[in-house]
């Protein structure tokens, strides 16, 4: 089996193309994380809205049982 870069440097410089194609697979990676993270973090603060709402209801009807 012969590979097409005999070494670590030549398979990073990929023939002066390097630059081009490493920047392509960082910025996918971003955008990849990005996807990944961002609904799980807007889905942790709408589950912490949706407690806190659950708590201020819970406030207002003890109060309104406890004035009858």
């Amino acid at each position: 089996m012969k590979f097409q870069f005999e070494n670590l440097p030549d398979f990073i410089a990929m023939d002066g193309h390097g630059f081009y194609v490493w920047s392509a697979v960082i910025v996918a990676a971003f955008i990849s994380a990005w996807l990944i993270i961002s609904p799980l973090i807007r889905l942790r603060q709408v589950i912490k809205d949706i407690a806190q709402e659950v708590a201020i209801e819970n406030i207002h009807k003890s109060e309104g049982e406890g004035s009858k």
